[in-house]
């Protein structure tokens, strides 16, 4: 029983990160700055599979502070060391820049969506079948 509950809490919540990040990228398009960054370095996360790498992107905001942060979600495809990223941020956040590229707003959105609904709709099968 406790492990149809905790499939079904971990579906909840990741399904919540993609809504909060589904409403985030609402928000950037509506009313967030947009400027170039550099992409300074890959950091490197290995995993069972192989070896993941995500952008670190270097940014100067609206008020000439530098800021560095990490891609959502993993693939350097397209975004060499040194090569320019389009960034979006909002104004007075810039903790909230996200590299500006349909690709990676629709993976940041729709993995977690995606595995949020598979791990919930396996919870429910589970309960209602009494597995």
């Amino acid at each position: 029983m406790w492990l149809r509950v905790l499939l079904l809490l971990i579906g909840l919540i990741v399904i919540g990160f993609g809504i909060y990040e589904a409403t985030l990228h609402r928000r950037l398009r509506r009313e967030g700055t947009r400027t170039e960054g550099r992409v300074v370095r890959h950091r490197e996360k290995r995993i069972q599979k192989g070896t993941t790498y995500f952008a670190v992107v270097d940014f100067v905001d609206a008020q000439g502070t530098r800021h560095e942060f990490e891609a959502r979600v993993s693939g350097v495809k397209g975004l060499p060391v040194g090569g320019q990223a389009p960034v979006v941020y909002l104004l007075g956040a810039p903790k909230t820049a996200r590299i500006d590229h349909a690709q990676k707003r629709l993976e940041s959105i729709g993995i977690p969506l995606l595995v949020g609904i598979a791990f919930t709709a396996a919870a429910i099968w589970m309960l209602s079948t009494g597995r």
